[in-house]
């Protein structure tokens, strides 16, 4: 039985790790070289006039955490297992559990066994599959060097999934994995790798939950590295509901070929502070992304949230779309990109992020930009925010709906049109209900709150469309004109 690390970072207790896993010299030597770089580099600070995130991060007290908390055994504790039967999916192709920084239970189709789709911990691909391993694990998606706090990840990532998806092989029923932290003061470090071949695909769901009572926080580093061959289609979708003693850094990406497709869905509601990159490496010619990003933030949560569509190859498209809701002291900073190469000619991408801030407390700063180096492309990005317009409220109430419930309307039809686009039913059943949970301040079902105003927009006459915020869905013939933020 592995055992546990004492605290704090240090390159003895990275070779102890190492030791302990009985892992292969290369793996040291990377971990090694990881190390390398953390310590040479400087924590990010962000740029003058900022919210402060990232300065927060830099003074977290990484060196009182431990690196290597492993599970105490086998067996699921009862928490994972109520997890499991309210998580995003129903029906499931495959299942990994990761409890604190051990791998505890895997499970895959028998046909996708024969099919040889390969679902099991990152641990045991370094043994059993290192030529992948090696080609793939932090060189060129989310290299190592890529921050300070990828490097940190590199040194000490345990656990973690490894999903490869044959030639031609179609997964229809999502794979899911589940993080589950319970231990305090505690560092765990998650990676998911996956390689979807060449006219492959494959849905693939990840939740993030932990239930940390003490006062000392805990910190999760994950990072997810996509590869989509020639023709593939990955789905990828992501929920953090993390507790507000626990921080979390996490860094997605996913390298496209030719003609492929990765869907990235982040949905963030939990954790005391966020820093969260999400990134589409556009090589391939006519390959294809979107992100879809959600959060809801509330008491004094900070979040950063950084996007990247990186377009390098000819006819490629990407569509990035965020939407918050900011209440109580929240602080929310968006920074998005559309870069496009020089190269990458008859590009089409799209960057919008909105924030709705309930408080006149919180703050929000959206700051989309473009970086275009080709002439035959078509590019946009826009962002708002700001408070509820109390002309919307004053519609709402004249015809007899309360200002919270009116408010909670507004609310819905500010998510809807973001929802709608999450393939997962079961992830937007979960958000519609944590949405609404947070703004009564208990929890309710989705049939009494989100499609009962569905209902009472018919019976009372106000158009669906009416209380949307962004001209995209609003029908042109509105009886009320209302101001986009």
């Amino acid at each position: 039985m592995l055992n546990a690390l004492t605290t704090g970072f240090t390159k003895d207790a990275l070779v102890e790790l190492s030791r302990q896993k009985g892992e292969p010299e290369w793996m040291l030597q990377k971990r090694l070289q990881a190390w390398e770089v953390y310590e040479k580099t400087p924590a990010p600070l962000g740029r003058r006039g900022d919210l402060g995130t990232l300065q927060a991060l830099s003074r977290f007290k990484f060196q009182q955490l431990s690196p290597f908390v492993p599970a105490q055994d086998k067996a699921l504790p009862e928490a994972i297992q109520q997890s499991l039967q309210e998580s995003l999916v129903n029906e499931r192709s495959g299942l990994i559990v990761q409890h604190n920084s051990s791998v505890v239970y895997t499970q895959l189709n028998e046909d996708l066994k024969a099919k040889g789709v390969i679902l099991t911990d990152l641990e045991s691909a370094v043994r059993e599959y290192p030529e992948l391993v090696q080609e793939y694990f932090m060189t060129k998606c989310v290299p190592v060097d890529a921050s300070k706090y990828t490097a940190l990840h590199a040194a000490f990532w345990t656990g973690g999934v490894f999903l490869y998806v044959p030639e031609g092989v179609e997964i229809e029923a999502p794979i899911l994995a589940q993080v589950w932290i319970d231990s305090s003061a505690a560092a765990i470090f998650s990676h998911s790798l996956v390689i979807a071949s060449s006219q492959s695909s494959v849905r693939f769901a990840q939740e993030f939950t932990s239930s940390v009572e003490s006062e000392r926080p805990s910190l999760v580093s994950d990072v997810a590295e996509v590869f989509a061959k020639r023709e593939a289609i990955v789905e990828f979708s992501n929920l953090q509901d993390l507790d507000q003693h626990t921080w979390n850094i996490t860094n997605k990406n996913a390298i496209h070929e030719n003609d492929s497709s990765v869907t990235f869905v982040m949905a963030d509601l939990g954790a005391k502070l966020n820093l969260n990159t999400i990134g589409a490496g556009l090589h391939g010619n006519a390959s294809a992304a979107e992100l879809v990003g959600v959060f809801f933030t509330d008491h004094d949560q900070r979040y950063a949230i950084n996007s990247l569509s990186d377009h390098v190859g000819l006819s490629t498209n990407a569509e990035t779309m965020i939407k918050g809701v900011l209440t109580d002291e929240s602080r929310v900073e968006f920074d998005g990109m559309i870069r496009i190469r020089p190269k990458a000619q008859q590009t089409a991408s799209f960057l919008a992020a909105h924030g709705l801030l309930l408080s006149k407390k919180a703050r929000g700063e959206f700051i989309p930009g473009l970086e275009i180096g080709a002439n035959d492309v078509s590019a946009s990005h826009g962002a708002t925010s700001g408070q509820i317009d109390e002309e919307q409220l004053f519609y709402l109430m004249v015809r007899g709906i309360a200002r919270p419930e009116a408010e909670r309307i507004i609310v819905q039809g500010f998510f809807e049109p973001v929802l709608q686009r999450i393939p997962l039913e079961n992830l937007r059943i979960r958000l519609r209900r944590s949405i609404i949970s947070r703004m009564s301040g208990e929890y309710e079902t989705e049939a009494d709150t989100w499609v009962d105003a569905q209902e009472r927009w018919e019976i009372e006459g106000v158009d669906e469309g009416a209380i949307y915020l962004d001209d995209s869905t609003r029908p042109k013939s509105d009886e009320i004109e209302l101001d986009e933020y």
